[in-house]
């Protein structure tokens, strides 16, 4: 008699492997930061994008541009010195979506150094989808 498979595991599995659970994580993000007018069209857009990029086997661009981690990093700049702490870099992190962040510096860090070190941790958790099988 055949072994009879698990349900269950077999939807793990195939969640897992097609990243279903980053692919949804990151449509309810981007729909709930932009608020579209359309948000089917937004959506089909979206989707489109992230095909795009599978194809091209590359993450899909965050949408927090360089104008937005300038801004985050002026809201934790309090004093205006042009410098944030490695506890208030931590916080921005957070702030991002970047949760397993951790300094490795106690050194202050400037606005270059905060946008350089954003754009890295970002690309570290884009979405990536599996390659496109025939």
């Amino acid at each position: 008699m055949a072994e009879s498979k698990d349900p269950r595991k077999s939807a793990e599995k195939y969640l897992e492997e097609k990243n279903i659970r980053s692919l949804i994580r990151h449509l309810s993000t981007k729909i709930l930061f932009v608020k579209p007018e359309d948000p089917r069209a937004f959506l089909v857009e979206e989707l489109k994008r992230i095909h795009e990029c599978q194809q091209q086997q590359v993450p899909v661009p965050s949408f927090f541009e360089e104008k937005d981690l300038i801004a985050m990093f002026g809201m934790f700049d309090l004093t205006g010195s042009g410098k944030i702490t490695h506890v208030q870099l931590e916080k921005a992190m957070q702030n991002l979506g970047i949760k397993d962040f951790t300094s490795t510096s106690t050194e202050k860090v400037d606005l270059q150094m905060f946008v350089a070190i954003a754009k890295e941790e970002l690309d570290k958790v884009a979405l990536r989808m599996p390659p496109i099988t025939q």
